[in-house]
């Protein structure tokens, strides 16, 4: 089994596939940043958005290999990334999770993580914008798709959304994320993005 776990940065993808991994025998976390590090497909740096820019081919066919020889019966592989449904093989993957965070709160927690203020801001404009959900659509079209809001849920939350999502085999209520909405109505509340 395969679940693409997108959205991003500081939404709380990896806090969770470690939440996961610790607690639930036969699930493998596998986080894209190392494995693109470890897949030598990084190309290159990005001075301005203080990232590593990524061979998306050529990780794409490093990643179909490696679920391809890696999944096997019992094995429930947890794809983590804020581009992983963008490469992860579709065939192989059975349900996609988007976390979310309201931009507000991401801009803070992205800040407080230590990301400059241009990397911030993009990566906020892509939460605003629906990117990560959009290319789980886009890519992973007949795979179910759920979004889960982590505003102001803690790991532990999440973890047990996750779980009944899991359990019923991602029929679960998603949220319904709507920042656009949100921002006409608390303009103040992204006066940050306009410095």
């Amino acid at each position: 089994m395969v679940i693409v776990v997108t959205g991003t940065p500081g939404t709380g993808k990896s806090s969770l596939c470690r939440r996961i991994v610790s607690r639930n025998k036969g699930w493998v976390h596998l986080d894209l940043g190392r494995f693109a590090a470890e897949a030598n497909v990084i190309t290159g740096y990005d001075d301005s958005l203080e990232t590593s820019i990524v061979d998306m081919n050529i990780l794409k066919k490093a990643l179909r290999k490696h679920v391809s020889d890696s999944v096997g019966e019992g094995v429930r592989l947890l794809i983590d990334g804020h581009y992983a449904a963008e490469v992860s093989p579709a065939e192989h993957v059975n349900y996609c999770l988007v976390l979310r965070c309201r931009p507000d709160v991401l801009w803070r927690r992205l800040r407080s993580k230590g990301y400059g203020e241009e990397k911030t801001r993009r990566n906020v404009e892509s939460e605003i914008t629906d990117y990560c959900y959009l290319m789980a659509k886009l890519h992973l079209k007949r795979k179910r798709i759920v979004q889960l809001d982590t505003t102001g849920s803690s790991v532990g939350k999440t973890y047990t959304r996750f779980m009944e999502c899991y359990r019923y085999a991602f029929r679960c209520r998603g949220d319904a994320v709507d920042w656009a909405d949100f921002l006409l109505k608390n303009l103040g509340k992204i006066s940050f993005l306009f410095r």
